[in-house]
């Protein structure tokens, strides 16, 4: 029954194309490519079988996370080319094997025992606090000094700092600025301050010894051997100025409204202990697999799709990143498979990329902006991977002043999905969040891609493997498989 219900689906699949198709002189060429196309899809874009890449992926024995720079990370980074060889995918000249080899700081990796103690109490795991992805090895005892969001601008005439003494102290620090303004000049001024490695540096100039940050978990950071700290929730936050009989929203809320800081010692203690090991030669890996075009001067150029396959590595514990971005990795794997069995090819060249370091300051993508494989002008669209298998519905985000970029996308989920997706510009003024924001800002022609409406369980344990969606991810893919092929035949 299962095998009727496909060869239905194959054939209506198929008069979609044919009806929508060009003039009727070409119908019969038509025919002939989407077919070969489609038999290519449904044989091989599966939604059990992209699962089944995010459930291995997911493995905490042998991948521990896939923090950049790790031997869990590069076993990922081994299984990924492994594919790419057995579906035949070609490589890019100037890489090693499918790989751009790139140095990767800071390299800390979560190593042993840590934890957080506030006023006495051990905070509980995940609920209440994750391990500092770039924090020294070793323990932070003192009082918590609240220095805001941790910013010292004179040009601005802002200083977190200011009649607070931190020498020898833990600061407790919120993430982000003040600033409230969202046009392009307000943001710019305060950009150089929104960044982890900012506040961080700022808290060890002035003599702190550790930080506990109010921020999701991530090793996005700076490092300093002298320096140890850990994320909290927001209800520990809250917690601490109770307290004190203080309201934590409420002073937030006021140094926003004021652009004034409130700044105050606690009297309350805590210990942070981080077990880490510092790598100085830590190595991130983008991986390249190549679809050759089979146009004779369209080959040439290229349309690539992206997506980061790191994650949070152990911190202390096992985060597997299923949805972010194993997601994403196991579409990439589907696409690329699909189009390598084909018995026709794109006009352009496709370029399957799976990129390293981007938890990690988006290391990856943004070395490759600076040392790029495939030059400029000759990538017609990178399409970017974010999240794709929970939700109901799909995005895409395209640079501001590229509008037709999102037509690819739009099309093929229109032709053969029908899922909702929501179409939207972005001018990605504030710091980068995507690898996506990274090629777009290097002015890449980009967009971002993502599935949302789903329970997201953004950089936390649960967002494991058992709660990815198939349906999500075979109706992801196959939009991805489509929208590469029309970017590659187009000619306009």
């Amino acid at each position: 029954m299962k095998s009727i219900f496909k060869a239905l689906f194959r054939a209506l699949a198929l008069s979609a194309v044919l009806l929508s198709s060009q003039p009727a002189t070409s119908a019969q060429t038509v025919s002939k490519r989407d077919r070969a196309y489609l038999d290519a899809m449904f044989d091989n874009i599966k939604g059990d079988k992209l699962f089944n890449y995010v459930k291995h992926l997911s493995d905490s024995t042998i991948y521990q996370g896939r923090l950049v720079g790790t031997k869990g990370m590069k076993r990922a980074v081994d299984f990924v080319c492994g594919k790419f060889s057995e579906f035949g995918l070609d490589s890019l000249p100037g890489t090693q094997g499918y790989c751009q080899v790139y140095p990767h700081h800071p390299g800390v990796e979560i190593t042993g025992k840590c934890y957080v103690k506030i006023d006495g109490k051990k905070l509980e795991w995940a609920k209440e606090w994750y391990a500092g992805g770039t924090s020294a090895n070793g323990l932070a005892d003192a009082e918590i000094v609240f220095a805001g969001y941790g910013v010292t601008a004179p040009e601005l005439g802002y200083d977190d700092y200011e009649n607070i003494d931190v020498r020898g102290k833990i600061v407790l620090i919120a993430g982000e600025t003040p600033n409230t303004g969202k046009d392009s000049a307000s943001i710019a001024k305060w950009y150089p301050h929104t960044f982890h490695q900012s506040k961080m540096a700022n808290a060890v100039k002035h003599g702190a010894i550790g930080m506990i940050y109010n921020w999701a978990a991530g090793p996005n950071g700076s490092y300093d051997p002298s320096f140890i700290y850990a994320f909290i929730k927001d209800t520990v936050a809250c917690q601490i100025f109770n307290k004190v009989g203080k309201d934590y929203h409420a002073t937030m809320k006021e140094i926003k409204k004021t652009q004034k800081p409130a700044s105050f010692a606690t009297g309350i203690n805590a210990k942070v202990k981080m077990t880490t090991t510092y790598n100085p030669d830590a190595k991130g890996y983008n991986i390249f697999g190549v679809i050759p075009g089979s146009d004779p001067v369209l080959k040439d150029e290229y349309v690539i799709l992206a997506a980061h396959l790191d994650h949070l590595g152990m911190n202390p514990y096992h985060i597997a990143g299923a949805n972010d971005n194993l997601s994403c990795t196991a579409a990439i794997l589907g696409v690329a498979e699909a189009l390598a069995k084909s018995k026709v090819k794109p006009r352009r060249s496709i370029v399957l990329m799976s990129i390293d370091g981007e938890e990690a300051g988006l290391s990856g993508s943004t070395y490759y902006t600076e040392h790029p494989i495939i030059p400029k002008d000759k990538t017609k669209i990178i399409i970017n991977l974010e999240q794709i298998g929970i939700g109901p519905k799909f995005q895409v985000g395209y640079r501001y002043d590229m509008p037709e970029l999102a037509d690819y996308v739009r099309t093929a989920n229109s032709q053969y999905v029908h899922r909702y997706l929501w179409v939207y510009k972005t001018f990605f003024r504030t710091r980068p969040r995507t690898d996506g924001s990274v090629f777009m800002k290097a002015s890449y022609p980009a967009v971002d891609f993502a599935a949302y409406g789903g329970n997201n369980f953004y950089h936390d344990p649960r967002d494991s493997w058992e709660i990815q969606e198939p349906s999500t991810l075979e109706d992801a893919a196959q939009i991805l498989y489509w929208s590469l092929i029309n970017a590659a035949d187009d000619v306009k």
